[in-house]
């Protein structure tokens, strides 16, 4: 049984503020959009990636606040550019482009 993921994005900040909110659970999309979420979700080591964030407050960065539910467990935190971890990438890219 595929474990239940929950992932929200909001984007704040940068030059033109191109702020965004998104919401995605495993339990309401498509079955191939799932599987992606999943997928991207299980290639992170959210306790290692936690221990990584640096706390940056410059309004001019954008900041991606991140909060994921995976099969119990609850991550949060936010990161800002250009110091966002390379494994949480694609997990922002998908998140982003689902937004749009």
């Amino acid at each position: 049984m595929t474990p239940h993921v929950r992932a929200e994005l909001r984007r704040s900040g940068g030059f033109s503020d191109r702020s965004l909110r998104v919401v995605l659970d495993s339990a309401t999309l498509p079955r191939d959009q799932a599987a992606q979420l999943t997928h991207l979700v299980e290639q992170i080591d959210l306790t290692r990636v936690a221990a990584e964030i640096n706390a940056i407050s410059d309004a001019d960065l954008t900041r991606y606040h991140l909060a994921v539910e995976y099969g119990g467990r609850h991550w949060r935190g936010t990161v800002a550019e250009p110091c966002v971890p390379h494994e949480l990438r694609p997990l922002l890219r998908f998140l982003t482009s689902a937004a749009h």
